[in-house]
């Protein structure tokens, strides 16, 4: 009897142990990563937390909330309703749950996104319907940008569309694995077929199987790609295009010479045509002397298509304002003969000596460009002040007034021949020998010809600007010494391993010249052409890496080095950095530059940690210069504060924080300069007292490259061009460009 009943007892909980396994719904452990299982029929909870981290608990947290609220595994109505109470928006969501026990994953698309509606104030969660080029392992590359996603176990095609949610490059979850609707725009086709093509996006290169009738059609042409329920099905051809040379370009415009400024895609790709077909950037348009393409949809430039190398010919120079930056309150231009003025609305002429103002001429202009060019070819313009005074040295080719919301800049285009013959007299004295002028000449040029390429102020319509910064502009009159050396030299560049070479010159050196390690130039192959050396007859290879041997090189001059009777040749220096006006203008300057060059600026706290700024430091203690190159020049400087230090690298940086407590600088012949930045880094610093430094040194600029009195030095021995530009850039081609 006993044996019976233990067995139908042993029933009966086997019967209810079936029960709870058949019908209790299953409870999750958020410990427990799963594969990722997408279905269009439910939706599982461990889904949930990513897709609810933006709203004020953490994915951690909204795991333990929901373990701890022990939800079925399949989203339910009821999971709905519980998660609209506990984010306080079942009161603003309308929710009618239907009588099925799960959700499928269009209800819960439509209930989670008006949560992203109510509650996703600072748009953290971008809804996305979008194209999937590529699928690797945890990314997705798309129409969108690159994405990485943790759904394990989620399979993706490439060639597909999908929609999901992303927070920021990251996807939290799956909207649909087969989106409705999606578009690929602005590819280009490189080859094509009746079975698919092959196309250029966003750096890469991809084919997708499509049927196509006139493969020839598409080829060759911008394209958009069209999706329709995660299958690709329609190729469609864009085919308006307008040519002409690009101006300026900016986020959302680009100006086109002949058409003016006009709305640009927020991607812009551009796509060269002419030998091997592929992507490039818009920094590699050589705005003004390309011939270039672009092709247009519904009055927007979609894409750019390069047709044919950039013909050299135009430069076109920002010329800077008194204070440095781009922007004048008021100009006023004149001429020294008689020259047009075009406008939106036409063309004028304007007699010689005629002045006029940007502010009175853009009244009533509804464009923002204006254009002055001299009606006779040798003809001149001129900036001038309100009173119609010249305040400049007369320009050659046109100028262009352009109008910005912080005021009017000033543009001058010309012939690159013409700008060098502007810049060779700006930058050496036309009292140098031809020799040493035709050097500083293909230095100018191969340096303007990089600068092309750069687009460093693109959203200016300019190359360059006609400071410093690039190369001193038209500051000193023309000359007929100097423009021969411009005019003998016509064409003529520094090439290195086949391309143009950054001719970096400096006014003198210290008896020896850098190879860019003071610029952290030295690990890019490109820059081999620059040399530590000597600079004296037959040159010669130094060691001033030590503070011992640079402390000796400048106490003992070399007789035999070529610019040892030049002024800057040596100089000593005295800094005095204990007050708190100058330690304030030198922590200024630190965290300027930290902003400007982060690589070169590394504040430390006491354990030597790195720290984001200079906070709590307290007053300067102490410095020293603990890094040297070969050739001598300081590439490290060491600031030692009460609470912490500071590590300054690049000569730039160097010569400011000296200059800036510099109270006397005498130089070799015994005269004094004044000045705000040490004459170079090539200097050493001694400690005297209360925060009082000497420094002796030598040279004057960075020291990289080509010194120009150290050139004009040698032409006055007899060196030619050649044998000039060949001492101080080692491996190098003196090459005609077309």
């Amino acid at each position: 009897m006993k044996n019976r009943y233990k067995l139908w007892m042993i029933m009966i909980l086997a019967a209810g142990l079936a029960f709870l396994v058949l019908y209790h719904p299953k409870k999750i452990r958020m410990d427990v990563l799963k594969d990722y299982e997408y279905s269009d029929q439910y939706v599982r909870l461990t889904e949930l937390p990513a897709l609810l981290d933006f709203y004020y608990f953490s994915k951690t947290e909204w795991e333990e909330k929901l373990t701890q609220a022990k939800l079925p595994d399949i989203v339910t109505p009821g999971t709905v309703t519980w998660i609209l109470e506990q984010t306080g928006s079942a009161g603003y969501i309308t929710y009618h749950p239907k009588e099925e026990r799960t959700v499928t994953r269009e209800q819960w698309n439509a209930v989670y996104e008006k949560m992203l509606d109510l509650l996703d104030v600072d748009n953290q969660v971008q809804i996305i319907e979008d194209a999937i080029l590529e699928a690797d392992s945890g990314t997705l590359t798309t129409a969108s940008g690159s994405f990485t996603y943790d759904l394990d176990g989620l399979d993706v095609e490439s060639m597909t569309a999908m929609g999901f949610y992303a927070k920021g490059d990251r996807i939290i979850g799956v909207r649909s694995l087969k989106s409705k609707q999606a578009v690929l725009e602005n590819i280009y086709v490189r080859a094509s077929d009746e079975h698919g093509l092959d196309f250029l996006i966003q750096g890469g290169q991809y084919t997708v199987d499509i049927a196509l009738e006139d493969p020839k059609k598409v080829e060759g042409r911008v394209c958009d790609l069209l999706w329709e329920n995660g299958q690709v099905v329609k190729v469609q051809v864009k085919e308006d295009t307008i040519a002409g040379d690009l101006i300026a370009v900016n986020d959302t415009t680009i100006e086109i010479e002949g058409y003016g400024e006009i709305e640009r895609s927020k991607k812009l790709p551009v796509y060269k045509k002419y030998g091997t077909v592929e992507e490039k950037e818009l920094s590699d348009i050589v705005i003004a002397n390309m011939k270039v393409e672009y092709v247009v949809a519904k009055e927007r430039v979609e894409a750019i298509l390069l047709v044919e190398p950039a013909q050299i010919s135009r430069i076109r120079v920002l010329l800077l304002a008194d204070d440095g930056g781009a922007y004048r309150d008021q100009i006023c231009i004149g001429a020294n003969s008689a020259y047009r003025l075009e406008m939106s609305g036409g063309i004028t002429e304007q007699p010689a000596e005629a002045i006029v103002a940007a502010s009175d001429l853009f009244a009533a202009e509804a464009g923002n460009v204006i254009r002055i060019a001299p009606l006779e070819e040798t003809g001149e313009l001129f900036l001038c002040d309100a009173s119609g005074s010249r305040i400049s040295k007369g320009y050659f080719g046109s100028l262009e007034l352009r109008r910005y919301e912080e005021g009017f800049a000033v543009v001058n285009e010309l012939a690159v021949e013409q700008y060098l013959c502007a810049v060779v007299p700006s930058e050496m004295p036309a009292s140098y020998e031809l020799e040493a002028l035709k050097v500083q000449a293909i230095c100018a040029r191969s340096y303007a010809y990089i600068q092309l390429g750069q687009g460093d102020y693109a959203a200016f319509g300019a190359h360059v600007d006609d400071t410093t910064n690039y190369q001193v502009y038209n500051k000193q009159d023309r000359d007929e010494k100097t423009t021969a050396a411009v005019l003998d030299t016509a064409g003529m560049v520094i090439s290195y391993q086949g391309e143009t070479a950054e001719a970096y010159y400096f006014s003198t050196s210290s008896g020896v010249t850098g190879n860019g390690e003071a610029w952290n130039l030295t690990a890019d192959p490109k820059y081999g052409y620059l040399r530590n050396g000597l600079v004296k007859e037959g040159g010669g290879d130094i060691d001033l890496s030590s503070e011992e041997s640079f402390a000796q090189f400048i106490a003992a001059p070399d007789a035999s080095c070529y610019e040892r009777a030049m002024p800057f040749f040596r100089w000593n220096a005295i800094g005095d950095y204990q007050s708190k006006e100058t330690q304030e203008a030198m922590q200024g300057m630190l965290s300027a530059r930290k902003e400007r060059t982060p690589q070169d600026i590394l504040f430390m706290d006491l354990q030597g940690q790195e720290v984001p700024n200079m906070q709590g430091f307290g007053a300067l203690k102490h410095m020293g210069i603990t890094k040297r190159s070969v050739s001598g020049v300081a590439l490290q400087l060491r600031m030692d504060y009460e609470q912490g230090a500071v590590l300054v690298g690049n000569e730039y940086n160097i010569r400011m924080l000296l200059g800036a407590g510099l109270t006397d600088l005498t130089l070799a012949d015994g005269s004094k300069r004044d000045g705000s930045l040490l004459p170079s880094a090539y200097t050493t610093l001694t400690l005297l007292e209360n925060g009082t430094y000497a420094m002796s040194g030598g040279g004057y600029g960075h020291g990289i490259g080509m010194s120009q009195n150290g050139a004009g030095e040698m032409a006055k021995q007899g060196k030619t061009c050649e044998e000039i530009l060949q001492f101080f850039f080692q491996g190098i081609e003196i090459v005609h460009l077309p």
